[in-house]
């Protein structure tokens, strides 16, 4: 919707940055264009009309007309605040580690229309989450599986082993039971059942199971490594999860 130069879009606020003296440069996930960013300006004067509808976390609709480096905002209308990420500390991290990871995967002008949906599922769910940090593996893992990757974790790829400890190969994506190999980084077959079972929705078996904390910490080790295997960046989210936290 709009003209040649302007456009009507909603979004949700994954980042901002303070520019000039009074302006932000904001960036949104859009479900039709992916990645968009525009300029806000004089959207830090308290007496801004547009200052409430780009806060990080903020689900908007954008009015917005062509610049000559960034679209400009017009106006700004709020659909959701997700208000309740402000008073927990713990869904906050958790928010901003995903934003963390939208800002590395996302284009713009490139629709991922499933991990909008994800991402919108995800943030209405954290309000009521006993676990927001399975949330948040949750979100990464089906992420990573709209992106087109499925990492092979069913079983040994030499042998066909289902049980035991393994070692996953992250430069061939190739999985291998301690009897064929012994290179790569080792994971034990319950952490390769709860991968499966976070990209399957199978709740049910989440639910069943029980994990330590130290268990927990190589699985997001694990995950953070597949992340960076599909990008190409270092992620830091879960470095940055526990500085937050503890």
């Amino acid at each position: 919707m709009g003209s040649d130069k302007s456009i009507l879009i909603e979004g949700i606020v994954i980042n901002t940055v303070d520019y000039r003296d009074y302006d932000k440069i904001i960036t949104i996930f859009t479900k039709d264009r992916g990645k968009l960013q525009f300029s806000a300006r004089g959207v830090r004067k308290i007496n801004s009309k547009n200052r409430s509808s780009i806060d990080i976390f903020i689900y908007g609709e954008y009015l917005l007309s062509k610049g000559k480096a960034y679209y400009i905002l017009n106006q700004g209308k709020t659909i959701d605040a997700f208000r309740y990420l402000r008073t927990d500390l713990l869904k906050t991290a958790v928010a901003m580690t995903i934003n963390m990871f939208l800002l590395n995967i996302l284009y713009e002008n490139n629709a991922q229309k499933e991990i909008f949906s994800l991402y919108l599922w995800t943030l209405k769910h954290l309000e009521k989450s006993r676990d927001p940090r399975m949330l948040l593996r949750y979100f990464l893992v089906k992420a990573i599986l709209f992106l087109g990757h499925k990492p092979p974790l069913a079983d040994c790829h030499y042998c066909g082993e289902k049980q035991g400890s393994f070692f996953y190969d992250f430069n061939n994506g190739i999985l291998s039971c301690g009897n064929c190999r012994k290179s790569g980084f080792e994971i034990e077959s319950q952490l390769l059942e709860l991968y499966k079972a976070l990209e399957l929705d199978d709740f049910n078996y989440l639910r069943s199971q029980s994990y330590n904390k130290n268990s927990l910490e190589k699985f997001d080790y694990f995950l953070g490594k597949l992340i960076e295997d599909l990008t190409d960046k270092k992620f830091t989210g879960f470095d940055y999860l526990k500085k937050l936290i503890f």
